[in-house]
Formats: structure tokens, C-alpha cells, sequence
């Protein structure tokens, strides 16, 4: 069992490492750690992740060093990974972009939206490049009615999408502009699905 262990997780660092180069982590190590302990019911081994998130650190535990943007694309690299090897026809993801933005949040989106393509994905998000990349979008309010609070699920037409990641960009203050960034946003998320959708296809 222990020398399975070890020839798995050599493919494990790198299948992880590669994800995290997709996600916009080009200069972070992955490596799992073993440690021999006493014989139990799982085996011998004491097993950790570990990661240097910069060049020239050591690597360390990926739960002392990691911070939230990190922790969320590590966890979205080895559910991608995972989800080839395992029969759940469903994963949720609830602010996976926690201390995500820019092009990083953008890398994210995309792994979202390729893996949306052998799994059903549900994503609570707030930034705009993941909630564009979704095929179908539901606005979620808590409201306050007769003293009691009441969570909404509204399902949203094309222009509803089109405003909610307007407001994503702009807040309540949706203007002429706002809307033709999430216009853009949209358009941008779908040629990459069919992009993918294409590359599918193809021999």
C-alpha cells in the first residue's frame, strides 16, 4: 500500500502542478510529504501537502502558509484532477474565487467552465469573469419578510444576466458602460465554451 502511495502521488504533483500553471500559479510548488508512522488501519503513512508559494522558499504545509487566493485554486486543481476518477455527477463550489481577481479569476472561470463539461458545476461567485462563464445563472437574495428572513433562487433571462454582472462591475450604479462590459464579458465566455465544445470535436 505504502509503495502505491508514492508512485501516486508522484503523478499527483505533477497533474496538480500543471493545473496550477493554467490557474495563473506558474512559481508555486506542490509536493505531498511522507512520514513513516505506526502501523494503523490506513497503513505507515503520515501524509501532508505541502507548497512554496515563491522561488528560493522552503516548502511547507499548505494549510499554514496558504493564503485564501491560493487555498481556492489548490482546491479547484485537485477537484479537476479528481473528478476524472470519480462517479460524483455533481460538484458546488461556494467562493472559490476567495482573494481571486484579475487574470488569475479569469484562469479560474475558464477551469470552471472546462470542467462544467464533464461535471455538473454549481458556483456561488461574485466576481464577473466566473459568473459569465456559467450557462445558466440564478440571482440569490435574503430578504426580510414578517420577521423572518427569506432566501430567493431567480432564475435570469439574458438581459437579467446581462445586468446582474453589470452590477458585479458597477454595483446598483449600472450604467451604458457597465452593461457593455458584461456584454463582453458574456461574449468572451461563450467563444471560449465553444472553443472547448470545438476542440471536443476535433480527432
Amino acid at each position: 500500500l505504502s509503495d502505491r502511495r508514492h508512485a501516486a502521488a508522484k503523478e499527483l504533483e505533477e497533474r496538480i502542478s500543471r493545473e496550477l500553471r493554467e490557474l495563473d500559479m506558474p512559481k508555486l510548488r506542490f509536493a505531498i510529504d511522507f512520514q513513516e508512522k505506526d502501523m494503523g488501519e490506513d497503513g505507515v503513512d503520515a501524509v501532508a501537502f505541502l507548497m512554496s508559494a515563491n522561488v528560493g522558499e522552503a516548502l511547507r504545509p499548505i494549510q499554514k502558509i496558504a493564503s485564501g487566493g491560493e487555498l481556492s485554486r489548490i482546491m479547484l486543481a485537485l477537484k479537476n484532477v479528481f473528478a476524472e476518477r470519480d462517479d460524483v455527477p455533481s460538484m458546488v463550489f461556494d467562493e472559490v474565487d476567495a482573494g481571486v481577481s484579475g487574470v488569475a479569476a479569469q484562469r479560474v472561470g475558464e477551469k470552471l467552465g472546462k470542467l462544467s463539461m464533464v461535471k455538473q458545476v454549481i458556483c456561488i461567485t461574485h466576481l464577473p469573469q466566473i459568473a459569465a462563464m456559467a450557462d445558466q445563472h440564478y440571482l440569490i437574495e435574503k430578504r426580510e419578510q414578517d420577521g423572518r428572513t427569506r432566501t430567493t433562487v431567480q432564475p435570469l433571462d439574458s438581459d437579467g444576466r446581462q445586468r446582474e454582472i453589470a452590477r458585479l462591475y458597477g454595483g446598483d450604479h449600472i450604467t451604458p458602460l457597465t452593461l457593455a462590459s458584461a456584454a463582453e464579458q458574456l461574449a468572451s465566455a461563450d467563444a471560449y465554451k465553444q472553443s472547448l465544445k470545438k476542440g471536443e470535436r476535433e480527432p
